[in-house]
């Protein structure tokens, strides 16, 4: 957990805010090695003050030959849904902590989990390189074609792809007549993911079908 000792003598305040903030269903995926693509400050990588919602941002990395590539997957089959980690604890109605009191140590990673259908096996072995990869960030496509990603502090304020960890991809499932064969993606996002997160809506392209 992220706490400051001593504490503040005042308590944060909480924002007010008048619009709700969801993120909706999560539609495609992109993938890069982490730290390599940055948006939207000067000198970041890959060109100083690239656009996250510009279409010919997205295409340079694209077509990148080196570790700034982007990549993408097909769109998600279906089942996209994101688990928040459960609190980390220590003892509770025990002798192990004073008055018996469950103390909270810290927060376990969330869990991503969707189901991709009928792809080719080409398409699964790409899906499966990032299994043998450590040092991979995602960005979500999220319904209505917007991104989402994190942002990173700063005059102007950036943009970088969220850090996932323990990434799976599975063999095919096959059910036999009337069908689909299946495929499950599951990794999970380190505590604290979405502390951060920035939903930005492209200004020339719906990244679900342009890219």
């Amino acid at each position: 957990m992220n706490c400051n000792c001593p504490a503040p003598a005042a308590l944060t305040e909480i924002p007010t805010s008048e619009c709700a903030f969801d993120l909706k269903q999560i539609q495609r995926l992109a993938f890069v090695i982490a730290g390599k693509v940055t948006w939207g400050q000067t000198g970041s990588i890959p060109v100083a003050d690239a656009d996250i919602t510009a279409l010919a941002d997205w295409q340079a990395r694209s077509t990148a030959v080196n570790d700034t590539k982007i990549v993408y997957s097909p769109l998600i089959g279906g089942d996209p849904a994101i688990t928040a980690g459960e609190a980390v604890t220590t003892g509770g109605g025990d002798n192990s902590t004073l008055n018996g009191v469950t103390e909270v140590t810290g927060v376990n990673p969330s869990g991503f989990t969707a189901t991709f259908k009928s792809i080719t096996p080409e398409q699964e072995l790409a899906l499966k390189q990032f299994m043998c990869r450590p040092d991979i960030e995602v960005y979500l496509f999220v319904e209505g074609g917007k991104i989402v990603s994190e942002e990173i502090a700063g005059t102007p304020t950036g943009r970088k792809g969220l850090r996932i960890q323990s990434y799976f991809f599975s063999d095919r499932n096959n059910a036999g007549f009337g069908a689909k064969d299946t495929f499950t993606m599951t990794f999970q996002f380190p505590a604290g993911w979405s502390e951060k997160l920035v939903m930005d809506t492209p200004a020339d392209f719906n990244p679900l079908y342009d890219l």
